[in-house]
């Protein structure tokens, strides 16, 4: 009976543990004032580890090749911000924390799946729900956006009630965009982690029409990824009713909410700011050197003023920050990756941080680039002995 309480218990505190980290890495807040500062990124870090610290040590840990890969691109990382291009040591520090609550998560997401798929869900559709009814009050009630992000962060978001003639709802994050990218990784890390189930498919397509309110440039790019990447991965499991009725419910938003006006008037008939800054971006890497382009750009700085060198994707910020260190380490994560889910779905895979604008260093994108690296069959595969045949090693019990 006491282990089954014990059990229990445990169970409980994984799933707040899991929830509470996801929540903060999932929630990027910002401290406002006139100064701003690294430290709630440094708070976010230090408590999901705290958090998460019991669960690793609940359970065995076990060794997986993707979470090798994952470390040794890291690795190049700091190897890179303290030797080729110095940084100060606290940011090396926070890559480093950052590394490892990713690796954190990764292990708990197999030890404690339930509870991390549970904790995953529950937390997109909280993002859904706040989104939903940001929106209703909006166009019902007060014609005025409430801001829920400074109801619980103190801070203004960026939303807007009329932007070239629609309204961009941001729910409790900070800015529409910043929700289509970070509810968008984490659908696709639920996707990754756990198995087909109704309530998964469910789940999953109220995160995607949520990220669709968004009525940002990212939520067209990251909602038919996210469909794809569920159509392909559940293509033996899933009822061609539910793509109909996904498909009906997005051309329908499509044609009544005036997205698709919004979309033209601001990337083709005006100057969007953020399209140009990312464009103003790439052409500031395209002129530097030789030498620069191999040895990479540095973490420390962007190589040009105010032209948002981040947001140009993840993807693109590793490689052109690391040079060939960083680049070498990062192809064996996608080597894996094709290796072990073969060559569409790894390229549906890394549709994902080729445009996500997530700061590099972040756990969330290193947490779905292992996902991303681990063989996959329809969902999650259970941990298994050792010497698995996916490359798997599960580490020996201590003897005495």
């Amino acid at each position: 009976m006491s282990r089954v309480i014990a059990a229990k218990l445990g169970s409980r505190y994984a799933f707040l543990a899991l929830l509470g980290a996801l929540f903060l890495l999932f929630t990027p807040f910002e401290q406002s004032g006139p100064h701003p500062t690294m430290f709630p990124k440094y708070l976010a870090a230090g408590a999901g580890m705290c958090m998460l610290a019991p669960l690793i040590v609940l359970k065995p840990v076990t060794i997986r090749m993707a979470a090798v890969l994952m470390t040794v691109s890291v690795l190049a990382i700091v190897l890179h911000t303290i030797l080729i291009k110095p940084v100060p040591a606290q940011f090396t520090l926070l890559i480093l924390a950052n590394g490892a609550l990713a690796l954190m998560l990764y292990e708990s997401s197999y030890s404690w799946r339930s509870e991390f798929v549970g904790a995953a869900s529950v937390l997109l559709l909280v993002n859904a729900l706040m989104i939903v009814v940001q929106a209703v009050l909006f166009y019902v009630v007060t014609h005025s956006i409430f801001d829920f992000h400074k109801m619980l962060f103190g801070s203004d978001s960026r939303f807007a009630e009329d932007y070239l003639n629609i309204a961009r709802f941001s729910g409790i994050q900070v800015e529409p965009g910043t929700y289509a990218n970070y509810m968008g990784c984490l659908t696709a890390i639920l996707l990754l982690s756990a198995s087909y189930s109704a309530k998964i498919l469910w789940t999953a397509f109220l995160a995607v029409l949520s990220i669709f309110l968004t009525n940002s440039g990212s939520s067209v790019y990251f909602v038919p990824v996210l469909v794809a990447l569920m159509a392909y991965l559940w293509r033996s499991k899933i009822r061609m009713s539910h793509l109909l009725i996904l498909g009906v419910a997005i051309f329908a938003y499509l044609s009544l909410s005036g997205v698709l006006n919004h979309l033209e008037d601001r990337f083709f008939e005006h100057d969007d700011g953020s399209l140009s800054h990312r464009v103003e971006g790439m052409h500031a890497y395209m002129t530097q050197s030789i030498e620069e382009k191999l040895f990479g750009v540095g973490f420390g700085s962007d190589p040009c003023v105010r032209c948002y060198y981040q947001d140009i994707g993840v993807t693109f910020n590793l490689v052109t920050r690391g040079g060939a260190v960083v680049t070498l380490a990062l192809l064996l994560l996608v080597a894996r990756s094709v290796a072990v889910n073969g060559l569409i779905l790894a390229t549906i895979l890394f549709l994902i941080p080729l445009n996500e604008k997530m700061f590099f260093y972040e756990a969330p994108i290193w947490l779905f680039l292992m996902l991303a690296a681990t063989r996959l069959r329809g969902g999650m595969a259970p941990a298994v002995p050792l010497a698995a045949p996916d490359g798997q090693f599960q580490r020996a019990p201590s003897i005495g």
